[in-house]
């Protein structure tokens, strides 16, 4: 009997996916490259969009295999079995629904006529070998050229005279043109006809198969209804029908189901159904219809859960549901690969759980039922695996009856069943893949909880079969996820099975760490179990093997304790276990007192160590471990008396050190804690580790009580609540150095901010090497980097300034000495700022009993509000001081600037002054600033005038930007630098004139006294203007001189026109208006010049009464008038 042989699972035939078989001959592909490329075109690297056939290469010895006579009448025709194991492979690989005849040929060639007749003999012979089958034969002659019949008529011709010497319909003549670019697809069109040619041979037979239908009685034959329907399904499903092949397996399911079973056919209507049911499963998912496929699958269980069988094979009931499972799990993987999709309450790793389950029942039931069987003293069992008949019995072949023909025959087959059960199925190598498969399935559909009890089934299996290595990585995956998620009862059901493996597979390491978890009390178990497990720890530290868990076999533990004792012997280095992956009996947490330590102070930390066993631990020695090794020495404690650990209590131990000074401003990190199991006579060196301060890793998550300071009540020891503190910092030694830091906390923008910065020392010792930082503090927005500039007074004149001022270095202080430096600050936006000023020096101190050069660093931050000191508006006007947005080119006007403070603190105007641009410039030689040394408190005003024109040379009806306006200036009582501040000048529009006017007058005039006005009139155009003069009456002044006149003006001269004028009116009264026209309109020129003359010529003069009877006030007063007053 084949040994990979299973009784009770699918032959390979039935699992093959059934294809249209086309045997090929006359292809020589040892020889002729030409016949290779074809067929490895045809047979290799298939692609799932071509049409599904099975391609075989057959000999010219090949031969078909024998058909049965044809039986005339089913009337005393008894069937022998259900399905017939022979019939599905003869179908797949022996009996070819098409062969194919490959021949090279030409139309051209040159000895057709001995090839034609050579190629009809051949022909003739492979129908002699196909005998009476209905097998088709199909010709294809390989050519060199693309010609075909039909393109010219000889070919035409030679291919009826071709099929006509061979006795081929002409549809089964084909030209295969070999080309090395288009053989792919030349071959892929030929087997598309080729498939239709052979699936009319299945047609053909499940016709056949029909026409026995009338024969058939259910009374006789119902055996052969079930046959007949599963050959009409297979055929269906050869020539690519699967719909209908669906129809007739499931008449072939129900028919199998109609028959009447027993104990004693069972088994053989059992492996029938199974193989029925995996067909219609399969077409199911390859239909993409997959509640079908398990709909069909859950009614096929049910349907034979409950008939077991005979109380003897019980066993192969739950092998054969186990096989039934595993399959329908292999099936419904197969269509995930290809694209169905599956969710995670319905995926394959379900029925593979199942499988796995009845595949452990099966060997539960098979030691029960088998305890007792003895070795046979026949071997009925042979040929089991080459029956006729699928399923059916080897004592008793081609009997399908409901009751045994032989008694003793079936109780002596049923027996060596039975031995060969328990003595050569390993039952392991089948569970074990099973378990496998369902694990990777509930992995991929993400189901935690189930993968976790899986792989505990599964390390039990591998424990069963004696690889407990195995079984304790399993463990040891799942026993970390149980701890993390507290289960501290499946933890303590699956701790003893890991103590087993550890044991057996002598690994001390995890044998320590598994019996420390064991001795803790989250793990239920007695205290008899605790303390043997506590006296093998014992045992293992005096050098001595542990002795045997429970549950080992005794056959095994002679040669696990010899084990154990020379891997002590040899056991010369120590053994490390990692406690922050264990819940121990032992935990530890380490913390310091504070976060923040100076330099010349000593460092403590407290260490706790809790005991939860119910007996004393002792510990030879207990340290920490930080960041800086050089700590490590000072932190270890070995002390006896200290390190026995009470049971169920908490001990504390102090540990100091003091920091370096090399270390100021670094972080001193915990760790780890290590810690020495056992005194100091121990002969096993056991170090137990632990990550951090304790709580690292799953310790982290096994507290008993949340932490909450209401739930304080329930861990009275506080070992629970605790937080501990993990890292500390390593500050400067606490300064004594005076600082006084004087300074107005309210800035004014653009200004230069002293602060005056005083150190007196008040060390018991001289200060050296003193430096002092100001800068922005480093949480300050990035934009302020931009705006803030600090300096030294030297520095102020500077081009290049930051934000920081960095290792200003000052001279020695002595005890008591005092020193101060002042600094800048200037604010370009008003916003809050936060400086900090640092000052760090070196002391000299005592320390371990020597001298040392200990730095501090004094830090203190000044908080500044920066506040605009002014605001600046600037305003052009008409010498009139008319507000004035037209300016023509020569022409005179003022530019008006208006100060508000804004300040809190008085400010001082120091000096004004014109950037102008080049096309403007200031009218006058000596002018002076109007607001120099002006004073302005909160609120007030400044107004400054300075008198301007632009040039001729700009273009009209262009915006002019004049340039800048500088002003100078400081706070008032303060002897801080001066600043200036630019502000841009408005743009004024200029345009140009071709007339241009003056006026002279006198500043004032008498009374009834004569006065002369003259109006000076220029052309700076460049024609000859002529214009059109009128000087209107006016009821305050009698006049003498023209009161129309015409000039004519030549380019770049001027013409004078002179009135006297004679007042009837004193006060300040308005001057007869002058009318000035252009007659002759130049081209840019405007007609009328009133806009002009209304902005550049007075309106008004102040006349004063004449003196009456030597009136003195009167005449003083008409001296003391010097200006024009103009509105």
């Amino acid at each position: 009997m084949a040994d990979e042989f299973d009784p009770y699972g699918l032959p390979p035939e039935v699992t093959a996916h059934p294809h249209a078989l086309i045997g090929m001959m006359g292809l020589d592909i040892q020889n002729k490259a030409t016949h290779k490329a074809v067929w490895e075109a045809f047979a290799m690297n298939r692609r799932t969009d071509r049409t599904p056939l099975h391609f075989r290469l057959l000999s010219v010895d090949f031969q078909m295999p024998s058909m049965k006579p044809k039986r005339q009448s089913y009337e005393w025709y008894t069937p022998k079995g259900i399905l017939k194991s022979n019939w599905i492979s003869k179908y797949l690989y022996k009996v070819p629904s098409l062969v194919v005849l490959f021949y090279d040929l030409d139309w051209n060639d040159t000895n057709w006529t001995e090839k034609k007749n050579e190629l009809a003999t051949k022909v003739q012979a492979t129908k002699t070998v196909l005998g009476e089958r209905n097998v088709r034969i199909a010709l294809v002659l390989i050519q060199s050229g693309i010609s075909v019949p039909g393109e010219d008529t000889g070919a035409a011709e030679k291919a009826a005279t071709l099929c006509t010497a061979c006795d081929l319909p002409a549809k089964h003549l084909f030209v295969l043109p070999h080309s090395d670019a288009h053989l792919l697809g030349y071959t892929v069109r030929l087997e598309n006809a080729l498939s239709e040619i052979g699936w009319s041979f299945y047609q053909g037979e499940i016709k056949g198969v029909r026409g026995h239908r009338d024969f058939l009685n259910k009374t006789n034959h119902s055996l052969l209804f079930v046959r007949h329907q599963f050959k009409l399904g297979f055929l269906n499903e050869l020539r690519n029908d699967p719909q209908t092949a669906i129809k007739h397996y499931a008449q072939s399911y129900h028919h199998l189901l109609e028959l009447r079973s027993t104990d004693t056919n069972l088994h053989e209507i059992r492996v029938v159904a199974a193989i029925i049911n995996y067909k219609i499963c399969r077409l199911d998912f390859a239909l993409n219809l997959p509640r079908d496929a398990i709909a069909q699958f859950r009614r096929h269980i049910d349907l034979f859960r409950q008939k077991t069988g005979p109380k003897e094979l019980i066993f192969e009931h739950y092998a054969w549901l186990s096989k039934q499972y595993h399959i329908f799990g292999d099936v419904f993987e197969e269509a995930v690969r290809l694209g169905l999709p599956a969710v995670q309450t319905q995926h394959p790793g379900f029925y593979y759980q199942h499988a796995a389950q009845y595949a452990v029942l099966r060997r539960k039931t098979a030691l029960q039922v088998c305890k007792d069987v003895s070795a046979p003293v026949s071997d009925l069992l042979e040929g089991w695996d080459k029956l006729e008949f699928y399923g059916q019995r080897p004592w008793r072949p081609g009997k399908h009856s409901l009751e045994p023909p032989e008694q003793e025959r079936e109780a002596e087959g049923i027996k060596e069943v039975q031995y060969h059960e328990v003595k050569e199925v390993n039952h392991s190598n089948t569970i074990i893949p099973l378990f496998s498969s369902a694990i990777s399935q509930f992995k991929k559909y993400r189901c935690p909880c189930i993968k976790r009890h899986l792989m505990v089934q599964m390390a039990e299996e591998y424990h069963q079969a004696n690889d407990p290595s195995k079984a304790l990585t399993l463990l040891n995956h799942v026993m970390w996820d149980y701890r993390n998620e507290k289960w501290w009862s499946l933890l303590s059901s699956i701790s003893a099975l890991a103590l087993q493996c550890a044991y057996s597979t002598n690994a001390i390491t995890e044998y320590i760490g598994l019996a420390l978890e064991f001795m803790g009390p989250r793990l239920q178990a007695s205290d008899e179990e605790r303390k043997r497990v506590h006296d093998n720890l014992m045992n293992l530290l005096s050098g001595q093997p542990p002795d045997p868990e429970s549950g080992i076999s005794q056959e095994t533990v002679g040669p696990i304790t010899e084990a154990w004792a020379t891997l002590l012997e040899s056991q010369m280095s120590s053994i490390t276990v990692d406690m922050t992956t264990l819940v121990p009996c032992l935990e530890v947490r380490a913390s310091f007192q504070k976060p923040q330590y100076h330099v010349d102070e000593e460092v403590h930390v407290t260490l706790k160590i809790r005991n939860s066993y119910q007996s004393s631990i002792m510990l030879s020695s207990i340290g920490l471990v930080t960041n800086i090794p050089s700590y490590n020495d000072w932190l270890i404690e070995t002390q006896a008396e200290k390190l026995t650990l009470a049971p169920k209590q908490v001990t504390e131990i102090e540990l100091l050190f003091k920091p370096l000074v090399e270390d100021v401003g670094k972080k001193i990190k915990l760790t780890g804690v290590r810690a020495q199991l056992g005194s100091k006579d121990s002969k096993l060196v056991v170090g137990l580790q632990w990550s951090g301060p304790g709580n690292e890793g799953v310790t982290l998550n096994t507290s008993n009580t949340p932490s909450f300071k209401e739930f304080s009540l329930l861990c009275p020891d506080g070992f629970d609540t605790c937080v501990p503190v993990a890292e500390a910092d390593i500050l400067p030694r606490q300064p004594k150095l005076s600082v006084t830091i004087n300074h107005d906390p309210v800035a004014l923008v653009w200004e230069w901010l002293p602060f005056k910065i005083t150190l007196k020392n008040t060390e018991e010792c001289a200060a050296f090497d003193i430096s002092l930082n100001l800068g922005l503090d480093s949480s300050s927005p990035s934009n302020l980097e931009h705006t803030t500039q600090i300096c030294t007074a030297s520095g102020l004149q500077g081009d290049k300034l930051g934000s920081h001022v960095s290792n200003l270095q000052m001279s020695e202080l002595g005890v008591g000495d005092e020193q101060s430096v002042t600094l800048y600050a200037k604010c370009l936006t008003s916003a809050e700022r936060v400086l900090t000023l640092k000052v760090e020096y070196v002391v000299t101190v005592k320390s371990n009993g020597s001298s040392v050069q200990c730095p501090c660093i004094h830090e203190e931050s000044i908080h500044l509000q920066a506040r605009i000191p002014f605001q600046v508006t600037v305003e052009t006007q008409s010498m009139k001081f008319e507000k004035l947005a037209k300016v023509a080119g020569e022409e005179s006007f003022v530019i008006i600037p208006k100060i508000k403070c804004t300040s809190h603190v008085p400010i001082r105007l120091t000096n004004s002054a014109l950037a102008l641009s080049s096309d403007a410039y200031q009218v006058g030689s000596d002018t002076i600033s109007q607001i120099a040394g002006t004073e302005l408190a909160e609120g007030e005003y400044g107004v400054d005038c300075l008198c301007v024109a632009v040039s001729s040379n700009v273009p009209s009806s262009s915006a002019l930007a004049l340039g800048q306006y500088f002003l100078y200036w400081k706070r008032a009582s303060d002897t801080s630098p001066e600043v200036s501040v630019s502000v841009g000048l408005p743009s004024v529009m200029v345009e140009h004139w071709g007339v241009w006017v003056e006026c002279k007058l006198p500043p004032q005039g008498t009374l009834r006294a004569p006065l002369l006005i003259t109006y000076i009139i220029y052309n700076r155009a460049a024609h000859t203007t002529e214009l059109a003069l009128a000087m209107h009456s006016s009821d305050a002044f009698m006049y003498a001189g023209h009161k129309e006149i015409r000039l004519r003006v030549l380019p770049g001269r001027k013409e004078c026109v002179t009135y006297t004028l004679y007042p009837l009116l004193s006060g300040n009264v308005q001057l007869p208006k002058l009318g000035l026209s252009v007659e002759s309109h130049s081209p840019g020129q405007p007609t009328s010049l009133e806009t002009l003359l209304n902005r550049i010529l007075p309106t008004h003069i102040y006349i004063v009464p004449q003196a009456k009877g030597g009136d003195s006030s009167v005449s003083s007063l008409t001296d003391r008038f010097t200006t024009v007053s103009v509105s």
